[in-house]
């Protein structure tokens, strides 16, 4: 799983929370990385920021679907992040390519849920959770 995120607490927390689970997480703290990661090794899912501090999650996910199309591969991808306008900011998600939206502060049993749908792992899945 590779996690996008500037904020280091945040990288840790998820790190932590996905090693629970027996999940390799690689971390990259702006978009330029992320994109490096992803042609050296293609994850089973992307999260990231939206806010990120060279380009913004919505640019990433752009040349990720580019990416893609590239090296043949279909990379699901969860926006997880702040929110400001969250109905707008749902649908602005959806339609750059992100597949999910959640919000921070995050339900951990949701996150993992989502995560279980979007690689089809039901290991990850929250108990008496469904897609």
């Amino acid at each position: 799983m590779l996690v996008v995120d500037s904020d280091p607490d945040s990288c840790e927390l998820l790190t932590a929370l996905f090693a629970q689970y027996g999940i390799e997480t690689t971390i990259a703290t702006c978009a330029r990385e992320a994109i490096e990661q992803i042609q050296q090794a293609q994850p089973d899912l992307l999260i990231s920021e939206i806010f990120l501090p060279d380009e913004d999650g919505y640019s990433l996910i752009r040349q990720v679907k580019i990416l893609e199309t590239t090296l043949h591969v279909q990379i699901p991808a969860i926006a997880l992040t702040t929110v400001f306008s969250e109905e707008r900011d749902r649908i602005y998600t959806s339609a750059a390519g992100f597949c999910r939206y959640l919000l921070k502060p995050f339900d951990i049993d949701t996150l993992m849920t989502t995560i279980a749908c979007l690689t089809g792992k039901a290991q990850y899945r929250a108990a008496n959770a469904c897609c």
